[in-house]
């Protein structure tokens, strides 16, 4: 176990320090020496989400038996699938450029799932952080990255697109991910209706009520246009999270969504028990 825990630590230390680098320097021509005056909220939101890139990355190998009984199932039931052959004919920019619209595609739509009952709790963790910053990306409950698996797993299976079309763009992805939960309001003019940006995830994260179940995309706002969910009205100047939060408290963060799933549990059984009483 102690092998483990260094072993994820290093990874997790390891991929912070190109972003770390990254955003210090934007932060720096943005606000100046104000950048690195770090506040103790600041440092606290940190501290919880490079413990929860740690913490995850611990449970692989169970989430990897879900892998592969997922990929099995899938194989069973006979789904179509994308010929093996067929991404031979096919350039290696343009089978990026699908996997990376597929994937952005079913993020979207992952995403709006996890803003639904039930699963909105376990997302609540994400959107636990009332310090944005670009480490807050980190900050997901297991069984979050559980339901966004299953997901990509189930994607990968029907295009069967080769490994290095998958893995070309990985890096990318998670440094735009990053990018966008940066403090700092970035703008992009109109294409921030095409590209997701860090003004247009700061509605997204926003605790106003009227931001609420908006701004989806991880990395193409278009889908938001598209489907209705698009809001940004302006750079965004209020409180992050939401009313209640567990807030860095690292062990609320873990048993977050068992709490909230018991609490409903009681309440709706309460519920029942003054029904059925004459």
């Amino acid at each position: 176990m102690t092998e483990e825990l260094l072993f994820a630590a290093f990874g997790a230390l390891k991929g912070y320090l190109i972003p770390f680098v990254i955003f210090t320097l934007i932060g720096l021509v943005i606000a100046g020496r104000d950048a690195v005056r770090w506040s103790s909220d600041l440092l606290a939101s940190v501290r919880s989400n490079i413990f929860l890139s740690i913490f995850n990355p611990m449970l692989a190998p169970l989430m990897m038996i879900g892998v592969v009984l997922t990929r099995q199932g899938y194989d069973a039931m006979g789904l179509p699938q994308t010929p093996l052959a067929f991404w031979d004919q096919v350039p290696l920019w343009l089978t990026i450029l699908i996997w990376v619209v597929a994937i952005d595609f079913i993020d979207y739509w992952v995403h709006r799932l996890l803003h639904t009952r039930g699963f909105w709790d376990v997302h609540a963790v994400h959107h636990s952080d009332e310090t944005m910053n670009w480490t807050t990306s980190s900050r997901m409950h297991i069984l979050e990255v559980v339901v966004m698996q299953v997901g990509y797993i189930l994607l990968a299976s029907w295009l069967n697109i080769p490994a290095e079309g998958v893995g070309a763009i990985a890096a990318l992805r998670l440094l735009h991910n990053n990018w966008v939960h940066t403090k700092y309001d970035i703008h992009l003019g109109p294409l921030v209706k095409v590209i997701s940006t860090p003004r247009f995830h700061h509605w997204h994260h926003a605790d106003d009520k009227a931001a609420y179940d908006t701004n989806f995309a991880n990395t193409f706002a278009l889908w938001d246009v598209m489907f209705g969910t698009y809001r940004v009205p302006g750079p965004y100047k209020g409180a992050f999270g939401f009313e209640g939060t567990p807030g860095n408290d690292i062990l609320k963060l873990l048993l977050w969504p068992y709490l909230q799933w018991t609490k409903a549990a009681q309440s709706a059984e309460q519920k029942k028990n003054i029904l059925l009483t004459p």
